[in-house]
């Protein structure tokens, strides 16, 4: 029993950490700066690459989002970011379904 606690509690955990993080995104050049504040005379935290996978986290306003690379938080302006392509899956708009191609 106590096991079986353990096993749900993790599960749950990995649960609701993956609807915790915010959409992914990355940054359409390379040595993007990503501030400490919403200011581009601010400190600069770190540059960002076209390959680096950032968390958004929030907009701030007009011109900013918070965004997240591993564990640290700062500001990037919106101009920067694009966001990750999805993966294409098949979709249902492609395949015929049978009762309307029965329909002459």
């Amino acid at each position: 029993m106590k096991r079986l606690f353990v096993i749900l509690a993790l599960i749950c955990v990995q649960v609701v950490s993956g609807f915790a993080q915010g959409p992914t995104s990355r940054v359409n050049t390379e040595k993007v700066k990503m501030y400490r504040q919403p200011t581009i005379g601010g400190e600069v935290m770190r540059l960002l690459g076209s390959e680096d996978e950032i968390i958004v986290m929030r907009k701030q306003g007009q011109e900013w989002t918070l965004v997240q690379i591993d564990g640290e938080a700062g500001y990037v302006l919106n101009s920067y970011l694009k966001a990750k392509k999805a993966k294409k899956i098949a979709s249902a708009k492609n395949q015929v379904s049978p009762a309307k191609s029965a329909k002459l």
